[in-house]
């Protein structure tokens, strides 16, 4: 009788439906019902339970000074939304301050203990466009902090952010030194723009050689392929870029999915035959605007809207063996619309 009693009460326990247990992240990324469902939204959007990758981009003097007393606790949110990587901005870090140098160790400790894969952001200065020099010492940067600290504090590889079409006459940035000017009416082949991004490809040649075996990456913009595809370009297709980076990050910033798209789909085509080598990167960022004063942030128009683009993203980018997955830029925007505020 006793045993009967016991297999029933056994039974019934079983058949109570159990309150879902949080995971160790979820418990340190202390979220609200709100994100915590967001989170679960957004990572089933990005499908990285599957096959593909999303990457954050993750800056200083943003996000990682909101969280610099608690570098644990922004890995379990990233790692709670579903991010597989993290483009993380150091150059104060690895620069010497020693706050934000151990902060860096914390954070990627972390991460890696949350299967996150973590890239150095570095390699986006103009003056690359004139100075070899600058690109070893930019590596070397990299390579000595990774020689100095355990494994597990170490980074991945290094995210490339060099942008030759901003190399306008007028631009603050511009070096003194650099002759070549990118404007609408310096495209052919041999002039200005195709010479920027020669360049372009000679610092990322260096830069991978001298990096190896660390992955590495490039931000492109999305507008080089078409170029190249209408004779205006010899330098600058996905392809190319691909000779010297594990995959590259087409900056699709726009406000209309549609419109994304078709700023992505050249890319990927253009990326030939190489697996998963092409992420289409979304702007979440506030504030922020293109050429005319586009729009060019998913951020103003809020969390559902951004779904749903990444939704449509994902399944026209699932026809193509290219397509990585969808990356953010970059993390305050992005957890301003996870937070609801």
């Amino acid at each position: 009788m006793k045993n009967a009693i016991g297999l029933i009460l056994l039974v019934c326990l079983y058949l109570v439906p159990c309150k879902a247990q949080k995971s160790d992240w979820e418990k340190v990324a202390d979220l609200t019902p709100t994100m915590l469902s967001r989170a679960a939204e957004f990572k089933k959007a990005v499908k990285t339970d599957g096959s593909y990758k999303s990457a954050v981009y993750v800056y200083e003097h943003r996000s990682i000074t909101y969280y610099l007393d608690a570098p644990e606790k922004l890995a379990a949110r990233l790692k709670t939304a579903g991010f597989t990587d993290v483009f993380l901005s150091c150059y104060k870090a690895l620069q010497g301050d020693a706050n934000l140098l151990k902060w860096q160790k914390s954070f990627i400790a972390k991460a890696h203990q949350y299967g996150m894969q973590v890239y150095a952001l570095r390699l986006s200065s103009p003056s690359l466009f004139v100075d070899d020099e600058k690109i070893y010492r930019e590596c070397k940067l990299v390579l000595d902090y990774n020689a100095s600290v355990k494994k597990e504090e170490r980074f991945d590889g290094v995210s490339a952010d060099l942008e030759p079409h901003t190399m306008k006459e007028k631009s603050t940035q511009r070096p003194g030194k650099l002759k070549l000017i990118w404007s609408k009416q310096n495209f052919g082949m041999g002039k200005d723009n195709d010479l920027l991004l020669k360049r372009t490809i000679e610092v990322m040649k260096i830069a991978q050689k001298e990096l190896a075996p660390l992955k590495f990456n490039e931000a492109i913009s999305a507008f080089f392929q078409p170029k190249v595809n209408e004779g205006l370009l010899k330098y600058g297709g996905t392809d190319e870029f691909l000779q010297y980076c594990d995959e590259v990050i087409a900056m699709t910033y726009n406000s209309k999915m549609t419109r994304i798209w078709e700023m992505a789909e050249p890319l990927l085509i253009g990326a030939k035959d190489k697996p998963q080598s092409v992420g289409i990167c979304v702007k979440t960022s506030l504030g922020t605007t293109g050429d005319d004063d586009a729009p060019t942030s998913l951020q103003p128009q809020g969390w559902d809207s951004m779904i749903e683009t990444i939704n449509f993203l994902m399944k026209k980018g699932a026809e193509y063996k290219t397509f990585k997955g969808v990356d953010v830029f970059e993390f305050q925007g992005f957890e301003i619309m996870w937070k609801g505020v």
